[in-house]
C-alpha cells in the first residue's frame, strides 16, 4: 500500500467518524424532545441519517451500525425508526447491522435482539395502519400485535415483516419475502407469504 493510499484511507476514516457523529447529534437534537424516551448506546455507527418522528420510546443498544455505503441506496439511504404513539416502543439490542433505507414502525412494540443483519429496504411493521372495513378504514391503525426479531437473524433485501410475527434465533429470511406468520429458530424461510424451506444444521 502506497503512502498516498494510506493517507486517503485515513482521511476517509476521519470523515466517516465526523459524519457518524453528525448523524447521531442530529438524531438526538431533532428527536429527543418528541419522544417519551430516546436512548442511544455506545459505539453506534451512523453511516446514513436515522430519523424517528415518533412520540414513544426508542432504545438503541451498543455497537449497532446503521447504513452500509457499498449497499444499494435510495437517496441518502435514510433509516426510519418510528415509535408512533406515546406508548409505542422500539427496542434494538446490541451489535446489529442495518443496511440502507430500512423502516421499522411500531404502533405498540417492535424488538430486534442482538447480532442481526438487516438488508436494504427491509420493512418491519406491527400494525396494518388502517382498518379493513371501508366504512371505518381511516378511523384507527387497525389490528396491532408486537413483532420480535430474535438474535443472529438475517433478513434479506426488501423483506417485509408484519404484525404479530416472531422470528426465532439464527433464522434466515430470503430476499423479498413477506413474513405474515412466526418463523421458528434455526430455519430458512422465503416466499410470499414466507414459509419454512428447511432447518439450519448447527
Amino acid at each position: 500500500m502506497t503512502v498516498a493510499t494510506k493517507l486517503l484511507q485515513r482521511l476517509g476514516n476521519y470523515f466517516s467518524r465526523i459524519r457518524s457523529e453528525w448523524y447521531l447529534r442530529r438524531l438526538l437534537w431533532l428527536e429527543k424532545g418528541r419522544h417519551r424516551q430516546l436512548v442511544v448506546g455506545e459505539h453506534v455507527c451512523f453511516n446514513v441519517p436515522v430519523r424517528g418522528e415518533g412520540k414513544g420510546t426508542l432504545i438503541i443498544g451498543n455497537r449497532n451500525m446503521f447504513g452500509y455505503r457499498p449497499a444499494p441506496c435510495l437517496g441518502t439511504g435514510a433509516i426510519l425508526l418510528q415509535a408512533r404513539h406515546p406508548d409505542a416502543t422500539i427496542t434494538i439490542g446490541d451489535a446489529n447491522a442495518f443496511s440502507n433505507n430500512v423502516a421499522i414502525v411500531a404502533n405498540e412494540q417492535v424488538v430486534v435482539r442482538n447480532g442481526c443483519q438487516i438488508g436494504d429496504q427491509v420493512a418491519i411493521y406491527d400494525c396494518d395502519f388502517h382498518e379493513i372495513s371501508p366504512t371505518n378504514r381511516n378511523d384507527s391503525p387497525g389490528p396491532t400485535r408486537p413483532v420480535v426479531i430474535g438474535s443472529n437473524v438475517w433478513l434479506g433485501s426488501r423483506v417485509m415483516v408484519l404484525k404479530g410475527v416472531t422470528i426465532g434465533d439464527n433464522s434466515v429470511i430470503g430476499a423479498m419475502s413477506v413474513v405474515t406468520k412466526s418463523i421458528p429458530a434455526n430455519s430458512i424461510a422465503a416466499g410470499n407469504p414466507a414459509k419454512v424451506i428447511r432447518a439450519i444444521e448447527r
